[in-house]
């Protein structure tokens, strides 16, 4: 009875930080809806500055797949490129990391960022219920902050209870690289959220249940499971917003590609020139996670224009493979 009470209370603390990212996301959207649409839109023309726009938004709205979702909008009703589209993309890949660095400080014994988070959130409680709109809506953004810290709080708390657990540990303790890279996959498939997945890796890794190395897989596979939500949202859309959805996917999948074997191979180096730069293993898979993202742009944002006309006649021929099968059934 005593280990159930302790599930129910870690899937609380999930509850509350996946509620706590969506008061933020929603809100935020909410609060400057026109304006963060404006922006995305009139500053995308150049790949540089679309790349900058689509980090800085999705570190303001704390939600990669809000932002993307509003670019697959944008894409589907013709008033962004499938091209600009994917400088924007490739920003909030970056600015989604800004959550990992938020966690790592939780995790710091420097200060009780939860009791800060606490504080925002009763500030935040109160500026909601002034009849302000936008003054009000601000007050749910920093409730949801709250609800985020308060959440990190209480995974942290079971975190520490299972740690000790064989069935638990064995899910965490796995040797092999690539069933990492699988369990980050489905896991934040599952949860639909990349922020969540690297959050609790962070604080799995404090707590001396995963290290460095394992982490950094996990990361890996929560950067693609994230594409799953964009992925449905563009479903029922034109072909250059669900190609432009299928731009994020290949973008991550490649970065994977690229960076998977030099990890598998020196993942002790680097784990060494991490610890060199980073202090304390919460900072240093948060700087990894934004590293990863900031490598993979600035190997692809050069070639965009070649990469993304490879992508739209690889997405043709994918499209065109099933109605050339039917024909010849």
């Amino acid at each position: 009875m005593y280990i159930l009470e302790h599930i129910l209370l870690s899937l609380g603390g999930v509850t509350l930080f996946l509620l706590g990212l969506k008061f933020i996301s929603e809100n935020m959207e909410e609060l400057s809806s026109k304006k963060v649409k404006n922006l995305i839109y009139n500053f995308t023309k150049n790949k540089y500055v679309g790349v900058l726009t689509g980090a800085g938004v999705t570190a303001l709205v704390q939600s990669s797949i809000a932002t993307n979702v509003i670019v697959v909008g944008f894409v589907s009703s013709g008033i962004m490129t499938f091209y600009s589209a994917s400088a924007v993309i490739m920003g909030a890949n970056i600015g989604t990391t800004i959550t990992a660095h938020l966690v790592s400080l939780s995790q710091s014994s420097l200060f009780n960022v939860t009791a800060i988070g606490s504080l925002v959130g009763f500030i935040g409680f109160l500026l909601s219920f002034l009849k302000n709109k936008n003054v009000s809506l601000l007050g749910n953004v920093l409730t949801g902050f709250c609800m985020i810290f308060i959440g990190l709080d209480v995974i942290n708390n079971g975190v520490i209870f299972f740690k000790n657990y064989a069935f638990f540990r064995s899910i965490f303790l796995v040797e092999s690289d690539v069933l990492l890279l699988l369990n980050g996959i489905v896991i934040t498939a599952l949860v639909q959220s990349s922020s969540a997945v690297s959050s609790v890796i962070i604080i799995l890794a404090s707590n001396g249940l995963v290290d460095f190395s394992s982490a950094i897989f996990l990361i890996l596979g929560a950067n693609i499971g994230t594409c799953l939500p964009v992925i449905l949202a563009s479903l029922n859309k034109s072909e250059e917003a669900q190609k432009t959805a299928f731009f994020n996917l290949c973008f991550n999948v490649l970065g994977v590609l690229l960076l998977f074997i030099p990890l598998t191979l020196f993942k002790g180096q680097i784990s060494l020139i991490f610890k060199l730069f980073s202090s304390g293993i919460e900072k240093q898979i948060a700087n990894f996670h934004t590293l990863f993202n900031l490598i993979v742009t600035a190997v692809i944002l050069p070639f965009l224009s070649g990469f993304t006309l490879i992508l739209d006649k690889l997405f043709l021929k994918f499209k065109q493979t099933p109605k050339n099968s039917l024909k010849r059934a």
